[in-house]
């Protein structure tokens, strides 16, 4: 999972993907910055989905990551260009997360929580709560084992 700062979106993101994919390597990280925690919204908003975000902090995308994911979801379609360009990701390995929603109601972009009112954090863990669903049933359905960044 991948999000400009890794302190919102892709930590929801891993979350929910670990507590549902057990025997999948699921990992998170961010374009910009690195130890620092989940603002206070987001805590709030993973806890009252049952998921303690308080343990996360932020680290920056390396190299070695991107090499070791079989798979790399980020938040927009930005994100994917920045991601192809800076590591040469082959694009069928990138996975815009938006485009995993059932609904796509709002185009490909997960919008970015970060300094906005809970209702906006609300919505993006619940659109992400639908991409990680349909992610979930195509990772089950598969006999490989699958690292995801």
């Amino acid at each position: 999972m991948v999000c400009y700062g890794n302190v919102c979106r892709s930590p929801y993101l891993k979350a929910v993907l670990q507590r549902q994919l057990t025997d999948v390597v699921v990992s998170s990280a961010g374009f910009f910055g690195s130890d620092r925690t989940v603002p206070q919204l987001a805590l709030a908003s993973g806890a009252k989905r049952g998921l303690d975000l308080s343990s996360h902090r932020s680290r920056p995308l390396t190299q070695s990551t991107v090499k070791g994911a079989d798979l790399i979801i980020v938040m927009d379609s930005a994100q994917a260009q920045q991601l192809a360009k800076m590591f040469r990701v082959d694009a069928r390995r990138i996975v815009i997360a938006g485009d995993l929603d059932p609904r796509f109601e709002k185009g490909r972009a997960i919008t970015d929580p970060w300094k906005q009112p809970p209702e906006v954090f609300e919505a993006s863990f619940d659109r992400l709560d639908r991409c990680a669903a349909s992610l979930i049933n195509m990772v089950q359905g598969l006999d490989a084992n699958v690292d995801v960044e």
